[in-house]
């Protein structure tokens, strides 16, 4: 298998179009149900879609896409993401096995064909210990899967996604063993991966929106929400797209502590797009019952999902000024080698 490729390959957008109908069977559950519980599991979802989605996209910013067995790896994951998006809103009823048992096929079965084929090279160790921490993992996923009670398939689903996310943040430690090193990565890729997969997150708002909005008559409260939840699809696009989205590429490619900002920058993005999902979801009720009281939930869904893409947008913003406040301390202390560091770089293992 060669290196990655410096540009999103059309399979991969096909790969996307899988996860966004995922961010759309999430937000209707959410819209639906309108309980803490229910968005509760819609959050542990959708957090569980999107460990796919950047597992997926750590492999093809590795590998080319367009080499063998990495496009089977892709097809078989918009499989299981569309398996998985199918099952969500039951997923906690009586689809729990095919959704848990789905993401320990996803995981499990690509990581066995990348070890057999980086056999001999020294990228194998990553995929072995990633299996290890996926069988840790995937037992918690189909034990939770096989218990009938909601809430306590939520609490095993909870434990096992915590150390689904923990593997990926340290890399896969192994006791005993030194830590693998950072993550190398294709700049150009991965920052337009990211920025894609927010944009067309998006999309969920608007097609909410308008999809709300035809189902029924159309009256001046009702314009009026979908004014408003056009003019917060703007300014959630124009507030990423004019600040550290537009940077990302740049602050990946010149930190001299990139592997901080690529394994930050997950979590970042996670957190806006769980805020885009929690508005669309709340503004699919206030258009359609423009005049309606919100609850409890709803009240958190409208405002938590500003709280969760500010959360999100402060943190890339941060990873990426530090990113360029390393660059510009590192320039200066070659420019006078007499001056040194005040330490503004943060140290990242």
């Amino acid at each position: 298998m060669s290196s990655g490729s410096q540009r999103a390959d059309l399979l991969e957008l096909f790969f996307d179009l899988a996860f966004i109908a995922s961010l759309a069977m999430t937000s209707q559950k959410m819209a639906a149900q309108q309980s803490w519980t229910s968005i509760a599991q819609a959050l542990l979802a959708l957090s569980t879609l999107w460990a796919v989605w950047v597992t997926t996209t750590l492999i093809t910013n590795s590998y080319s896409p367009q080499r063998r067995p990495i496009p089977y790896l892709i097809l078989v994951s918009t499989f299981g993401l569309m398996l998985m998006a199918a099952a969500l809103p039951t997923a906690f009823d009586n689809h729990g096995l095919f959704f848990g048992g789905t993401w320990v096929a996803i995981f499990l079965g690509r990581e066995l064909v990348l070890i057999r084929s980086l056999r001999g090279r020294q990228e194998q160790e990553r995929s072995v210990r990633a299996l290890l921490w996926n069988v840790s993992s995937g037992t918690g996923w189909v034990v939770g899967a096989m218990v009938s009670d909601a809430d306590s398939r939520l609490a095993f689903w909870l434990v096992a996604l915590a150390a689904d996310y923990t593997a990926y943040g340290f890399r896969f430690p192994i006791p005993g063993r030194p830590p693998l090193p950072n993550y190398q990565v294709a700049p150009e890729h991965l920052a337009e991966r990211y920025q894609q997969i927010y944009i067309l997150s998006l999309g969920e708002l608007v097609l909410v929106s308008v999809l709300s909005l035809s189902s029924e008559p159309f009256t001046v409260d009702r314009i009026g929400a979908f004014c408003t939840a056009f003019l917060t699809a703007v300014v959630l696009w124009w507030s990423y797209a004019r600040g550290a989205g537009a940077t990302l590429r740049a602050a990946i490619e010149s930190s001299p502590h990139r592997g901080r900002l690529v394994q930050t920058n997950p979590y970042a993005h996670w957190l806006m797009v769980a805020g885009v999902v929690c508005t669309a979801a709340g503004f699919e009720q206030v258009i359609a019952h423009p005049g309606a009281r919100p609850g409890g939930p709803m009240s958190a869904l409208i405002l938590g999902g500003a709280v969760l893409f500010l959360g999100g947008r402060a943190v890339l913003e941060h990873e990426v000024s530090s990113a360029y406040r390393c660059r510009t301390s590192s320039a200066s202390s070659r420019r006078s080698p007499w001056r040194r560091s005040r330490g503004t770089c943060p140290v990242w293992p």
